[in-house]
């Protein structure tokens, strides 16, 4: 199998497994390694770019730990399956990377936008004082034309300012704080729990009314340690299934 997607440079100083592990991601990211496809063998990539099978194995071994491949006994590498969602809420990616990853087709209807009034559980979360100012979003998110997560956003405005003009139904929120105010995501404090979905919710995500979800609450980090961004989102209970790989290290 050729693997025209990887790049290696044995002359950069980046360690030569972590360049492999990058190209792979870009991969699984941009579409070009599908869920459920099979990767290269070991030594296929040895052979093809002069690299030693330790450098492809610890590549492959720090992608199998974050989520993203899972070794099947006798049969090589995969990549893993968006029918489990643990895969991408461990690593931080847009929702277009995640349906390209997932070799799916995004779709975004935004639901709402508007200046919210001081609320203290939200704002403590932004480290906002009263009189700050913070945006809201919400979003419902589709795949492949089928209802997939209902998502609400808080942002501080006064660090993003005009941020509220942008198109969402069109645009990633995230994509516009990187390329329109140099701001973007270092890591996400993520909890999960159940509960029973919101009454406006239930026909959006075609759930019984009373039904079970899956609700997923972020505060999401830049690259200077500041919150940028909390959010809420929202899985049908029967149709998401997040699975985690748990190592005694």
């Amino acid at each position: 199998m050729e693997a025209d997607f990887i790049r290696i440079n044995k002359y950069s100083s980046i360690p030569l497994y972590e360049q492999l592990e990058v190209c792979l991601v870009k991969a699984m990211r941009g579409g070009l390694l599908k869920p459920g496809q099979k990767l290269p063998t070991e030594d296929e990539i040895c052979r093809q770019f002069g690299i030693s099978r330790p450098v492809v194995r610890q590549a492959y071994n720090n992608l199998v730990k974050d989520g993203m491949l899972e070794r099947k006994r006798g049969r090589g590498s995969f990549v893993r399956s968006m029918e489990d969602r643990g895969i991408f809420i461990m690593r931080l990616m847009n929702f277009g990377e995640e349906m390209a990853a997932a070799g799916m087709k995004p779709g975004t209807d935004l639901k709402k936008i508007e200046e919210i009034p001081f609320d203290l559980d939200i704002f403590s979360k932004l480290n906002l004082e009263r009189g700050q100012r913070c945006l809201h979003l919400e979003r419902m998110r589709y795949a492949d034309g089928q209802p997939f997560t209902y998502i609400e956003n808080y942002v501080p405005m006064e660090r993003f300012p005009g941020i509220e003009k942008h198109d969402y139904n069109h645009e990633s929120l995230y994509k516009v704080m990187k390329e329109e105010y140099g701001i973007y995501p270092i890591r996400a404090v993520r909890s999960m729990r159940a509960e029973i979905i919101k009454p406006s919710l239930a026909p959006l995500l075609h759930v019984e009314r009373k039904g079970p979800i899956h609700l997923i609450e972020s505060i999401t980090f830049d690259q200077f340690e500041r919150p940028m961004d909390y959010s809420l989102e929202t899985y049908p209970g029967n149709t998401h299934r997040f699975d985690f790989v748990v190592y005694n290290d």
